[in-house]
């Protein structure tokens, strides 16, 4: 079932200041941000404001130490959005904060369940088809890897409240430095291990209150190229080293580069080797005469291109073949590796006798005189080695077809052997001259 989209603002708290001449009330300085583009001024204290009230955002998520502000929070969403402020709350939520001492026990989610009702009444006052659903995180300083772990589980339980449809907003402003880039790698990693891939994040934004002296107001600037990289990073080398494109593919713009590199993963994938040089090539192709549209594509290229490389110049479905069998070895696509390395071997030989004869069809029927032409190899000496390989792969495949049942349990020695018996194809199949002699030995139409 669809699940309706969320706007959500991910936000974090600092502790701000104490007022001059107070010496018990803090605050954050009130502040003239803009957006990009825009005119419009937001004056305010948190920047979380002037974000739920651009985005119009149906929910926030606030991540704060103990020290933050949680009850000046309270105080500001309330009255700004004309709430009944209950004074003894916020009077002891102060107190609270204020007596916090590193070690000693922290505020309690409980304890904010006001700052929580306090900010969806803003927000519905924003707009009144807000959802709600906002909560506020307390998280430790960070200060030891047990903190840090116990930071990394209050994320984790954030990430099972965002659902797949979910448009995300992360603010990297306030607080500690570490908890906005926690934020980020975090929301990075819910991201792939929650949805298999990325979460939406539609922003990344970043208040720079260092350009108010120059400019009279912060600018509220949108990072989210910067997300993109370490997108374009896995990207990259998912298709390059596991022939996976296709989060690369949703990145480019190039709609002809886009498409390649997504056949190329269906074909990787699926294993179907006709077609794997063609779109390799129109690849190439395109590499060769496009101006990349995305900044960031003319730093892959070379990488792309060394992927290309690897099958570039091949000039036959057999050395393609046992080309793309040593690549998954390489990347531990063992059963790819085995299919295509048993297929080498047949092909290969079809290939002698097509050099003798182009009228011999590239069909299942050839193939298969082919496979009885290797069994009949054993009785040979010169060719024997060819039919124990053949034979040896054969059985992996098979079992590999079968998703490893056999009597024998061999999964580790079939990894472990995978690249001898690379090595004794190339020997006794790819560099073996006297094969040349097998289409006057054996005649292909009384195979």
């Amino acid at each position: 079932m669809f699940t309706k989209m969320a706007k959500i603002l991910i936000s974090s708290l600092g502790t701000g200041k104490l007022e001059k001449n107070n010496t018990s009330t803090r605050e954050y300085t009130k502040t003239v941000y803009r957006f990009q583009g825009s005119d419009k001024e937001y004056k305010t204290p948190f920047v979380a404001t002037a974000l739920s009230e651009h985005l119009q955002v149906d929910k926030l998520y606030l991540v704060g130490t103990s020290k933050s502000m949680w009850e000046e929070v309270y105080n500001y969403f309330a009255t700004v959005s004309n709430q009944t402020l209950d004074y003894d709350y916020w009077v002891k939520l102060g107190e609270k904060v204020a007596s916090f001492k590193v070690g000693k026990d922290k505020i309690n989610e409980n304890d904010l369940a006001k700052v929580n009702k306090a900010i969806d009444g803003y927000l519905k006052y924003l707009r009144a088809s807000a959802s709600g659903g906002s909560h506020c995180y307390i998280i430790d300083y960070g200060l030891n890897e047990t903190e840090l772990w116990s930071n990394f589980d209050v994320f984790m339980g954030m990430g099972e409240e965002l659902e797949e449809n979910d448009e995300i907003f992360l603010d990297i402003t306030h607080a500690f430095r570490s908890i906005p880039l926690f934020n980020y790698l975090m929301l990075d990693l819910v991201g792939i291990l929650k949805f298999k891939n990325n979460i939406k994040l539609a922003g990344l934004f970043y208040g720079m209150l260092e350009a108010i002296s120059e400019m009279g107001y912060a600018p509220i600037v949108d990072l989210s190229p910067l997300y993109n990289i370490t997108l374009w990073t896995r990207g990259a080398y998912n298709f390059i080293n596991f022939g996976n494109g296709y989060l690369l593919a949703n990145l480019i713009n190039d709609d002809s580069i886009s498409k390649k590199i997504g056949n190329i993963s269906d074909i990787v994938n699926i294993n179907y080797i006709d077609d794997f040089k063609r779109e390799i090539d129109g690849l190439n192709h395109l590499l060769k005469n496009n101006e990349p549209s995305e900044p960031v594509v003319k730093y892959m290229q070379p990488y792309l291109k060394s992927f290309i490389n690897g099958f570039k110049g091949i000039s036959s479905n057999g050395k393609l073949q046992i080309s793309l069998a040593k690549w998954y070895f390489e990347n531990k696509r063992f059963a790819h590796g085995y299919i295509c390395l048993a297929e080498s071997i047949i092909t290969k030989i079809l290939e002698i006798y097509r050099e003798r004869d182009p009228k011999i069809k590239w069909d299942q029927n050839s193939r298969n005189k082919v496979k009885k032409l290797i069994f009949k190899l054993r009785q040979i000496p010169e060719y024997k080695k060819i039919n124990e390989e053949y034979l040896n792969i054969r059985n992996i495949r098979n079992r590999i077809a079968h998703a490893g049942f056999s009597d024998k349990k061999t999964f580790k020695e079939d990894i472990d052997n995978a690249y001898t018996y690379l090595s004794n194809v190339e020997r006794y199949v790819f560099n073996n001259k006297a094969l040349q002699k097998l289409p006057e030995e054996f005649l292909f139409s009384q195979l």
